[in-house]
């Protein structure tokens, strides 16, 4: 965990996830380790940009290796700025569909345990990253979110760029 929070300096770390839902409309979300930064906390695969690394390249890549599915073809929903009390990121969101029973292989150092969520179970699980309901309300996916209860600790959630196809 403290290397990640090494990474997190003053300029924002760029990221890439991808929202991944089955046939069934259920979201992939992975847990992560205890002993990691955000810790116990349920999340979309995802993770840190190389440098020169175009943003869907990062999030198919961190798809692969946090859940073994290969992705073939994502769609870039937009950017949000996420400032959290241990450091700031730029989130770029991707989404995808697979089949339902696809199977997960989780990287053992990174995530303790997957679950597909409903998005009224992901509203009701208390252990939601930082942001997550923000994101998925501000891609039109949950309609009805007033409060995001996972930035009670100050954090915020800025969108910074929504894709719109013409």
């Amino acid at each position: 965990m403290i290397d990640r929070l090494k990474a997190l300096g003053k300029a924002p770390l760029q990221v890439a996830s991808c929202l991944i839902f089955d046939n069934d409309g259920k979201l992939l979300l992975l847990r992560r380790h205890s002993d990691d930064l955000g810790g116990g906390m349920w999340a979309v695969p995802g993770g840190k940009q190389e440098p020169g690394e175009d943003p869907s390249t990062t999030a198919v890549r961190e798809v692969l290796e946090e859940s073994g599915l290969a992705l073939e073809l994502i769609d870039f929903l937009g950017v949000h700025e996420i400032r959290m009390p241990h450091g700031v990121v730029h989130m770029k969101t991707f989404m995808t569909r697979v089949p339902s029973g696809s199977l997960i292989t989780l990287d053992p150092d990174e995530h303790s345990e997957h679950r597909w969520f409903t998005i009224d179970e992901l509203l009701a699980e208390p252990k939601i990253i930082w942001a997550l309901p923000t994101t998925l309300r501000d891609f039109n996916i949950i309609t009805n979110l007033r409060t995001d209860f996972t930035l009670n600790d100050g954090s915020e959630a800025i969108l910074l760029e929504r894709f719109t196809s013409s």
